[in-house]
């Protein structure tokens, strides 16, 4: 099927009308519908319903908006992998959650350049859903997450056990603040301190709950690799008799697509999980 039929079909899903897709592709209205009849004769289905407002997706469109996503997305991959840059004999493909993504990937990246100078390399940086989604279509070699989902074909190891503990600023430790560190913490949270489960600040992203914390005080939870050096200098302490919660971290990559390079690189993780500190020390933490 020709790239540029799911290209049109996603835009006009997007802006719900042939002529606003027709202008953002830079076509005339005559080829995007040209395209859509093509696209619904190879599938032998209606994919939109037209009227004055516009068009509207069909249940078939409805259904069809994944596999047109999966189309563009390994196209664009494929384009950007082949042919492989001058000097380069294989590709690696790494994601990482955004809290995953410094320093543990990035340092994973950087120790893998020193050891293994060869291979190209491609970081991707991303929520964990749309991650494993794109390892499962082949579009990832591997992927370090919190929460694995466990498909068919897929690895699932752990690389790191990490706590999630409640510390406070030693200068001001209101108010609380919730840190969402994914539906397994709110749950076991919202269960363990119910009195907590109403608050007036909450951060998504840990760090830059963290850089609050630091800077204006609070208490909050938070991973023990990012503790250690504020403790150490006496800006945070850990609550006393505040629940703890298990927060490890996962490694997930296909066994179909298991090779001698991605071994070697798991290796240098694990290398790299082992010699790693405090994280912030990577962040600027300036009280």
């Amino acid at each position: 099927m020709d790239i540029e039929l799911a290209r049109t079909f996603l835009q006009i899903a997007r802006s719900g009308s042939f002529v606003a897709a027709a202008e953002h592709l830079h076509v005339t209205q005559t080829t995007v519908t040209a395209r859509v009849h093509n696209l619904e004769t190879q599938l032998g289905c209606a994919l939109f319903v037209r009227n004055r407002a516009g068009a509207k997706l069909t249940d078939d469109g409805e259904r069809f908006v994944a596999y047109a996503m999966q189309l563009v997305q390994t196209w664009e991959a494929a384009r950007r992998d082949l042919p492989l840059p001058s000097g380069a004999e294989e590709t690696l493909r790494l994601g990482a959650e955004f809290t995953l993504s410094n320093p543990l990937q990035l340092q994973w990246v950087m120790q893998l350049r020193r050891e293994l100078p060869n291979p190209a390399i491609r970081v991707v940086i991303g929520e964990s859903e749309m991650l494993q989604q794109r390892l499962e279509r082949g579009l990832l070699d591997a992927v370090l997450v919190y929460r694995p989902e466990y498909r068919a074909g897929m690895q699932v190891v752990q690389v790191m056990e990490e706590k999630l503990i409640q510390i406070e600023s030693t200068r001001n430790p209101e108010p609380y603040i919730y840190v969402d560190w994914g539906p397994d913490f709110r749950r076991e949270h919202d269960a363990a301190l119910p009195e907590k489960t109403r608050n007036v600040l909450s951060f998504t992203h840990g760090p830059q709950a963290m850089h609050y914390l630091i800077q204006c005080g609070g208490s909050g939870y938070f991973r023990t690799r990012v503790t250690k050096r504020g403790l150490h200098e006496g800006h945070i302490r850990v609550v006393p008799n505040a629940p703890e919660f298990s927060y490890p971290v996962f490694l997930v990559y296909s066994r179909d697509r298991e090779s001698e390079l991605l071994q070697q690189a798991f290796g240098i993780l694990r290398k790299v999980v082992t010699e790693e500190g405090d994280w912030t020390d990577h962040w600027e933490l300036t009280p």
